[in-house]
């Protein structure tokens, strides 16, 4: 090879969560250039159901033999004004002195 010969090199990785059940999945950016993914929930998460969710996400390349990385991540989930408050009664009169 000479010095001004250049080689590409086309690398294939696929990433998936494990651990994560059926609750999280992750996306593939269309018309990335790289490997990137959206990460999704199927359905919307309650802070008053589970406040903290651990995912694992393995990446591996289609090379023989085939080399793969892993990393932890953490969701927390922060809560939103989901419940309206209830009152006991319709109207409440409070006096305060000055």
């Amino acid at each position: 090879m000479s010095a001004t010969t250049e080689l590409l090199v086309i690398v294939q990785v696929t990433c998936a969560l494990v651990g994560a059940g059926r609750l999280f999945a992750l996306q593939p950016l269309v018309g990335s250039t790289s490997t990137q993914y959206n990460l999704v929930t199927s359905t919307p998460l309650d802070r008053e159901r589970r406040d903290e969710y651990q995912l694992t996400i393995v990446c591996r390349d289609a090379g023989v033999p085939a080399l793969s990385q892993s990393r932890d991540l953490v969701v927390r989930v922060v809560d939103t004004n989901d419940n309206a408050p209830q009152f006991d009664r319709r109207f409440r009169l409070s006096r305060t002195k000055q």
